[in-house]
């Protein structure tokens, strides 16, 4: 790697962040709701990072942090159900007071409770994410923040921080439409704000003429992407970017 590219590297890993299990990248497998299920677990993780290991929150404190409105008795139910199914699934553990004894099962909306993640399979393998794109993602002006953070989770999930391997991303939209069940023209809108929000930086290439193919890091590397993906793209398809149709900055729908 040359020196530019380590300061970039350097740098990012003086950030926090959180691990998500990578078997929760296929976020429809939790149910209906699964996007919503791994955007509050995201959120209780980055709360958690204390002494005990414990995030301080409920139904009605979570809603509004990550700015939802707490009128609609529908969206408390969602909520809540949302905690419960984490629980179930073995990816947190509900208490009412911080000597953990014994799980709650059913959830007051206003109350606030001790919830500890567990880290399941993250032994298996993590996307690593970070404590920046959380907080961009969290004040976005969006009812679909969930959402946009299944596509985000989807792109980061598949960086490889290694001594061989720079940070880049090449899913594509047609794996996060399968992963997730979100519509191909959803997932390109909030890919699109990824990129506008400055949390992931895309560029594409016009391979040849059937071809089209994004490539992404984190902001904190846009200076480098181009490079990274030029690199990448002459290797996978075995062609040299002189010979290329097209690109630009940005997201192309592929």
């Amino acid at each position: 790697m040359s020196t530019e590219t380590t300061s970039t590297i350097n740098r990012e890993k003086l950030e926090s962040f959180i691990k998500i299990s990578k078997s929760l990248i296929v976020t429809k497998s939790l149910g209906k709701n699964g996007e919503l299920d791994v955007y509050h677990l995201a959120i209780i993780k980055s709360m958690a990072n204390n002494i005990h290991g414990v995030a301080l929150t409920g139904v009605t404190h979570m809603m509004k942090f990550i700015g939802m409105s707490t009128e609609q008795s529908s969206t408390k139910a969602r909520t809540k159900e949302s905690l419960l199914n984490l629980q179930e699934k073995g990816h947190i553990e509900i208490y009412e007071d911080l000597a953990m004894e014994s799980m709650v099962k059913d959830l007051k909306h206003s109350n606030y409770y001790f919830i500890k993640p567990t880290g399941k399979d993250e032994e298996h393998g993590f996307a690593k994410v970070f404590y920046k794109d959380i907080q961009k993602i969290v004040v976005m002006k969006s009812d679909y923040k969930p959402k946009v953070f299944a596509a985000y989770l989807n792109m980061i999930g598949n960086l490889f921080y290694s001594l061989s391997n720079v940070p880049i991303s090449y899913t594509s939209i047609n794996t996060i439409v399968k992963n997730t069940g979100i519509n191909r023209k959803s997932v390109v809108e909030y890919l699109k704000a990824l990129h506008e929000e400055e949390i992931l930086y895309f560029i594409h290439f016009q391979i040849n003429n059937l071809t089209t193919k994004n490539y992404c890091t984190r902001w904190v590397h846009k200076e480098h992407t181009a490079e990274w993906a030029i690199s990448e793209a002459e290797y996978s398809y075995k062609t040299k970017k002189k010979e290329f149709k097209g690109g630009g900055i940005g997201v192309s729908e592929e």
